[in-house]
């Protein structure tokens, strides 16, 4: 059995790291991206910037990359996703001239002096505020930034208003590259949105949505797909092997539970709403997640796997109230019943991104945790391999 931690974003002087995004690469590259808060761990920080660290195969992980920032501007990291047929790995950021609490009660006199204030920021730096996507095309060495093209853009949301989706909001899931139908090669990606405005939890349960963005043109292009449940957020996404997509959302409803969806042509359209009552959510407000499927020939060890089964899906998220227990939870059926939990930290922690390395056969778990809070630590990478996960199943 293997398992080692490496606390590679370290919180220290002025940066506070959040938002974990993990992906790995076709020759073994394993890149995790985060959020670089300055002088605080809230959701609405100034200077955010969006960083990168590196683990080449075989060597230890390398010195933090600063990827996108603008003092004074916002840089929220989105979503990361991997191109495995052009060996492109992709990370979505968003950029705001001015930062607003995404639960502040503004006037509408607030609202206009901001939108001034973030016209007359944007035009003296010469920046359009917005979405965009950093890629690399050669496994993080080098990266561009590319506009976010999406149609429809903005998007028509289910009770008729308008909303602009910005690519997908922080805290998002990385996204997956589908393998099976008349589909296959797409990218795609969680997102979410909001209609109206909120300030209250009973506001984010009517005004929230998931959704998923996904690109046939190799991240190009994107489109919006319908909405998922309303009062979901920062949702995570498994294909099966049959070419379902299965969608795993945090929601807002405090009965403990993670909310699913599941769609028949791609990720455009979702339906079949329901929930697991196994996965126990944080009764707070939710919390980010994890997700994973591994087909059983792409394992190292695959004779740990029981007979018959295919795949293995691992769902990791915290599992006690005031986000305590990190938890992986093993499937052996696409996540129909779960049959084994791993405890991975019994203390403080919060949000999470899981990948799987082909090349050294590892699983990355890429975390936040903390002594006072769930964050004040900084995020470590766990490397573990199916046999430590498995242990005691």
């Amino acid at each position: 059995m293997f398992y080692r931690e490496t606390n590679i974003f370290i919180t220290e002087g002025r940066s506070h790291y959040r938002i974990p995004s993990i992906v790995c690469t076709n020759n073994g590259t394993v890149l995790a991206f985060c959020n670089d808060r300055k002088d605080t761990v809230i959701d609405h920080a100034d200077e955010s910037t969006l960083v990168c660290c590196r683990k080449k195969p075989g060597a230890d992980w390398g010195n933090v990359e600063t990827l996108a920032q603008l003092p004074g501007w916002t840089n929220s990291i989105g979503a990361a996703v991997y191109d495995r047929e052009t060996d492109t790995v992709f990370c979505s950021g968003s950029r705001s001239a001015v930062s607003r609490n995404e639960f502040g009660s503004y006037t509408e006199e607030q609202l206009e002096e901001m939108r001034k204030e973030a016209a007359a920021k944007a035009e003296a730096a010469g920046v359009t505020p917005g979405a965009y996507w950093l890629l690399s095309r050669n496994c993080g060495e080098q990266w561009e930034e590319i506009p976010f093209r999406c149609t429809p853009y903005p998007m028509t949301a289910p009770d008729g208003s308008t909303v602009s989706l910005t690519g997908s909001c922080h805290g998002s899931a990385p996204g997956i590259q589908l393998r099976c139908g008349p589909h296959a090669g797409r990218l795609l990606c969680p997102a979410r949105y909001a209609t109206g405005t909120y300030t209250d939890l009973a506001g984010l349960q009517t005004h929230s949505y998931n959704c998923a963005l996904y690109s046939d043109d190799h991240g190009m292009t994107w489109h919006t797909s319908a909405p998922v449940q309303h009062g979901t957020g920062e949702g995570t996404l498994l294909e099966r092997q049959d070419g379902t997509i299965y969608y795993n959302s945090r929601a807002y409803y405090r009965d403990q539970k993670r909310y699913l969806a599941f769609s028949h042509d791609g990720g455009e359209t979702y339906g079949e709403f329901t929930t697991d009552d196994f996965l126990l959510e944080e009764i707070t407000l939710g919390c980010n997640a994890s997700l994973l499927r591994v087909e059983k020939s792409e394992l190292t060890q695959p004779e740990l796997l029981p007979e018959g089964a295919a795949s293995l899906t691992v769902f990791v998220n915290p599992r006690d109230k005031g986000r305590r227990n990190l938890t992986a939870c093993i499937s052996f059926d696409e996540g129909l019943t779960w049959a084994h939990t791993r405890q991975i930290r019994a203390h403080l922690s919060a949000y999470s991104s899981l990948a799987y390395n082909r090349l050294d056969g590892l699983f990355y778990l890429l975390f936040e945790h903390g002594e006072k809070d769930p964050y004040d630590g900084g995020l470590s990478v766990a490397e573990m391999d199916l046999a430590w996960l498995m242990a005691g199943c």
